[in-house]
């Protein structure tokens, strides 16, 4: 009964250099769209018109926003979206060439996988957390990803 509050993950929003924006656990039913949708919401909230995002599935995205509560929002703030460099490979030839980020003007070189290198830097916390309490494991996220980006910050600096 209670397998749907199960967690199953973090669902992050991060900007330029990796700087943690949104975070949220996701619960046991997976990479839903609620999530992105959310993200998004709260993006076009904060830095209003004119952003421009990457998520490994937009264009699965792009088929959900328009029927969304978001969707004139959208129009009105002049939201877009890539596929990230690496994923946009997986995708078929149409997808890469309508989705890509290689080829959205705008996106200049970013790779836009910066969620990747995240996770990658945030994996270790993993095994140190499955068995906590809640309030730990939000915790250990909190610390891991505060000086995470204060060490970013300090290499921005740095010649």
């Amino acid at each position: 009964m209670f397998a749907i509050f199960k967690k199953s993950g973090i669902f992050i929003t991060v900007y330029r250099h990796g700087f943690l924006l949104t975070i949220c656990d996701m619960v046991w039913s997976g990479e839903l769209m609620k999530y992105p949708i959310a993200s998004l919401n709260k993006l076009m909230e904060v830095f209003g018109k004119n952003i421009l995002y990457g998520y490994d599935i937009k264009c699965a995205l792009e088929k959900i926003l328009p029927r969304s509560s978001l969707a004139n929002h959208i129009k009105e703030l002049n939201l877009h979206g890539v596929v990230p460099a690496f994923h946009g490979h997986a995708h078929n030839r149409l997808c890469q060439v309508q989705h890509h980020s290689k080829y959205k003007v705008g996106a200049s070189k970013e790779d836009f996988e910066t969620c990747e290198r995240v996770f990658s830097e945030s994996n270790a916390l993993a095994p140190e957390t499955w068995n906590t309490t809640e309030f730990h494991h939000h915790q250990a996220l909190d610390e891991h990803f505060h000086f995470a980006d204060m060490d970013k910050y300090a290499n921005l600096c740095m010649s």
